[in-house]
């Protein structure tokens, strides 16, 4: 009896110390679970876009942003300013004022096809007209040199939703929201197309409108 009595003791340990181990296991694989949820905050790259802040800037021939692409002539669409900033010494003032004329900021970067991108910049209405602003993006396949992305091929892949963030004001919104005289944040992320090589951000401000821009950045996670 007491034989039996000690065979049992002993698978009774058995199974406690297994019970004990497997809680353990779950335990510590738990973090790990919740890092990965924690948001894009946490497993966000390194920002892609150049002189994102918009602190350096080409006075000579052109002013303009270095690494930043302008419209050819537009020169005096997008200047420097440094009395509406939110980081550092400047931001980018961009207004048009011509009717059919599209002050406009953009820069090219490289991405994974298939990949997933977040893009985020802060802006300051400081004037509002009529078509206002909106983020204005393309995407091309092969190299820099290469052949936008049909707009007709982009709809196909995306929702109406997902096609205005980078084309508009965010998801679901045709151009960026407008509270005066505060600064403001778009946060979007987006996949990029399965054929596209090449990302270039970029943001409209049009006829009548005024805003501010600073602390730009496009990332891959």
């Amino acid at each position: 009896m007491r034989r039996y009595y000690s065979i049992y003791l002993l698978i009774i340990i058995l199974f406690v110390v297994g019970c004990t181990r497997d809680d353990s296991m779950v335990i510590l694989g738990q973090p790990a679970i919740d890092s990965m949820q924690n948001g894009i905050d946490s497993i966000v790259e390194e920002n892609l876009l150049l002189n994102n802040g918009v602190e350096e800037w080409e006075m000579l021939v052109c002013e303009h942003p270095e690494n930043w692409l302008l419209p050819y002539g537009y020169c005096d669409k997008v200047t420097q300013n440094n009395s509406i900033v939110l980081e550092g010494r400047y931001s980018a003032r961009m207004k048009s004022t011509e009717s059919g004329v599209t002050a406009r900021i953009a820069q090219r970067v490289m991405v994974t096809p298939g990949g997933k991108i977040r893009i985020r910049f802060n802006y300051y209405v400081a004037q509002w007209k009529t078509n206002g602003a909106r983020t204005y993006c393309y995407f091309r396949t092969g190299h820099q040199g290469s052949t936008n992305i049909s707009i007709a091929d982009l709809r196909s892949i995306y929702s109406n939703d997902e096609y205005y963030i980078f084309r508009g004001g965010g998801y679901g919104k045709a151009y960026l929201p407008h509270t005066a005289n505060t600064w403001l944040v778009f946060d979007e992320t987006l996949t990029v197309p399965q054929n596209a090589n090449y990302f270039e951000f970029g943001i409209n401000s049009y006829y009548g409108t005024t805003i501010y821009v600073d602390d730009c950045y496009v990332g891959e996670y």
